[in-house]
């Protein structure tokens, strides 16, 4: 599945591009990880998430946010140069689905010439706890996984953040 995903004739978006709202952006702490690197140079509010399943939800849990949408990234390491879009995290047994429109997301990524799939079988590991825990606080999230900088063609980070900017109130 690519940027020209077969779903997305189906997907009709519920906004507008341009129509920007307060967002938040997650990563993983680390100069190194991909996800810091991605939401760094963004010019906008993000929290910076530790690397254990504690600190991930004490960190969480001390957030106040006032923000209409949360992007969350991860690195997952077996992506090449594609990104992929979580549907929902299960955690203890527990599923909690996303309430973010990931059809319109879907639509940015294909015209931004990003290939991306959509994960409807959460890993089990930090990334889902973290987004578990977020959704818990806030549905409209949604968590993306993304490449590793070894597996990331050039320009691909650029595209990225050309996609997120539109969600950026500065």
């Amino acid at each position: 599945i690519g940027a020209r995903d077969q779903t997305n004739a189906d997907c009709i978006p519920k906004y507008r591009k341009g129509k920007q709202m307060k967002t938040l952006f997650t990563a993983f702490k680390g100069i190194h990880n991909t996800s810091f690197q991605l939401v760094d140079p963004l010019g906008a509010n993000y929290i910076l998430l530790t690397n254990s399943f504690q600190g991930i939800e004490k960190g969480i849990s001390s957030i106040y946010s006032d923000d209409s949408i949360v992007y969350m990234f991860g690195v997952d390491k077996t992506l090449m140069d594609k990104i992929r879009i979580e549907a929902y995290a299960n955690y203890n047994e527990e599923m909690v689905y996303t309430k973010f429109d990931i059809c319109t997301l879907r639509n940015r990524f294909r015209d931004g010439n990003i290939f991306y799939t959509v994960s409807y079988k959460p890993t089990h590991y930090l990334c889902n706890a973290a987004y578990y825990h977020m959704l818990k606080k806030k549905l409209n999230t949604v968590f993306i996984h993304i490449t590793s900088l070894k597996g990331m063609r050039m320009g691909m980070m650029n595209k990225l953040v050309k996609v997120l900017e539109d969600d950026i109130i500065h």
